[in-house]
């Protein structure tokens, strides 16, 4: 199973390549529960903002990788929620929101000022 439009966050190796990433460009970080409706819901607006924004959204499915879920949590210092996004920007959160929040509207939004920001 593909998981495009997202880049897998599935191990540390791999939250280390966002956390740089993110200090040349702002990521998403999306925390999805595959057995949620509300995570579905979330799914389908990250899915959507992925494919019409030029942003790297990195995805962990919670119940297959919680010790990375974890690490996000304890390196970020951003309480666990699911369905959560952060926004990362120089490998520090500058927005997060979570459950019904996540859509595609309010990413673009935080996005737009993010990189306002540093022009």
């Amino acid at each position: 199973m593909s998981d495009a439009p997202f880049t897998p966050l599935n191990s540390d190796a791999a939250w280390d390549e966002a956390l740089a990433q993110s200090e040349e460009t702002p990521v998403l970080v999306f925390k999805h529960s595959s057995a949620c409706p509300v995570s579905g819901k979330a799914h389908t607006e990250m899915t959507e903002l992925a494919e019409d924004e030029d942003v790297p959204v990195y995805k962990v499915v919670v119940q297959e990788n919680r010790s990375v879920s974890d690490t996000i949590e304890t390196d970020l210092d951003v309480r666990h929620e699911t369905p959560q996004v952060i926004l990362l920007h120089d490998a520090s959160p500058v927005f997060d929101t979570s459950h019904f929040n996540v859509t595609a509207d309010t990413l673009r939004e935080e996005l737009r000022r993010t990189t306002r920001s540093t022009d």
